[in-house]
């Protein structure tokens, strides 16, 4: 009987250090970081906007012209369609440029000396590991850190030093942890169409621990029963 016993504690033993090679395997891919856009004052309160283009939204507000205002898509071929003006290309052109020409189609609409406001919007995706995925509509300019800050903030079980930026189908990995100590990695600023995410960390971590005390309960379970039939 002690034979037995002794045999199922080294087997615990063993099952006990292979924990954390089981629960997961290390991620080794690296994959480039995308440009960090140094365009921006270092205060952040400036941000730079650049040209529109597909896949950002304007809001509109045009004065006593409530069935104009909204927010509008700008579609693959780089138009916005307005109901009462038509589409309007807009890819490619800067806010106030984007304004200009919107407030030229007022005029040939006979609107007189039309007042209109015009705020470029990007949409971006952030799926994985934060408190509140999904699609946000954000500012231009707008970076990683303020984005994520946004989507509610990571989770215990993010791995900031691998958040995946997804652009144009081609993934890019930032380390943001580096961010805490003043790199730019925090600093990338993001477009439309970006998809951010966050992976779970991999190797020995608090669920991990949960799961492998459930193994060892498991495991101890039925060297206890072994010993109860050997007994008998």
């Amino acid at each position: 009987m002690l034979r037995v016993i002794a045999f199922d504690i080294r087997r615990l033993a063993l099952v006990g250090a292979l924990l954390p090679a089981i629960a997961y395997a290390q991620d080794t891919v690296r994959v480039p970081v995308p440009p960090v856009d140094t365009s921006a004052t270092q205060t952040g309160v400036e941000r730079s906007v650049g040209v529109l283009r597909p896949g950002d939204a304007l809001k509109i507000a045009v004065w006593r012209e409530q069935e104009l205002s909204g927010e509008y898509l700008i579609d693959a071929r780089g138009l916005v369609q307005i109901p009462g003006l038509g589409d309007i290309v807009v890819a490619g052109l800067t806010p106030m440029e984007a304004k200009d020409r919107l407030s030229e189609q007022l005029v040939r609409r006979g609107i007189v000396s039309p007042e209109i406001a015009v705020q470029p919007v990007i949409r971006v995706s952030v799926l994985g590991e934060v408190r509140s995925p999904g699609l946000l509509s954000v500012e231009p300019g707008t970076n990683l850190i303020h984005l994520i800050t946004l989507a509610g903030g990571p989770t215990e079980r993010a791995n900031m030093k691998a958040v995946r930026v997804i652009r144009a189908g081609r993934p890019y990995e930032v380390d943001l942890q580096s961010a805490l100590s003043g790199s730019s990695a925090g600093r990338v600023v993001l477009f439309s169409n970006d998809v951010v995410f966050l992976d779970r960390k991999r190797g020995f971590t608090r669920d991990t621990l949960s799961l492998g005390m459930n193994v060892l309960t498991a495991v101890l379970s039925i060297v206890s029963l072994v010993t109860v039939v050997q007994n008998r």
